[in-house]
């Protein structure tokens, strides 16, 4: 009887040196990152799954063109085509307009739970 490839064989890929693989085999008879597509996977990267990206989608709209921009500023640091200083300066800048954003969101959630609150008792919202 023939055992599946998910149970105690060893991969069938071999490693970089030619040597044969020693891990546990999954499904397929290869360990997962051996598996047919799975290099052309790491090379795309993770894109769409990457925390850059899921933190990117909650940001506020008015705050995703400032985040644009500091990527592009960090390239153009790293190619050597922006001062490091103007980079920081621009770093400070969108931090200040971040908590300036944050500061009046926070405060108009702040209004309208007040307001919400006052119709629920029956009084009236503080001004």
């Amino acid at each position: 009887m023939r055992e599946t490839p998910s149970i105690a064989q060893h991969c069938v890929s071999t490693g970089r040196d030619g040597a044969p693989c020693t891990a546990q085999a999954g499904t397929f008879g290869v360990l997962h990152r051996h598996a047919p597509g799975a290099q052309e996977s790491r090379r795309k990267g993770g894109h769409a799954t990457s925390g850059t990206e899921r933190a990117g989608e909650l940001l506020p709209a008015r705050l995703q063109p400032v985040v644009s921009i500091l990527e592009g500023a960090l390239g153009e640091v790293h190619r050597g085509e922006l001062d490091p200083r103007a980079a920081s300066a621009m770093a400070s800048l969108a931090g200040a307009l971040v908590r300036a954003i944050t500061a009046g969101e926070l405060e108009e959630r702040l209004r309208a739970l007040e307001a919400r609150g006052a119709r629920a008792t029956g009084g009236k919202a503080s001004p």
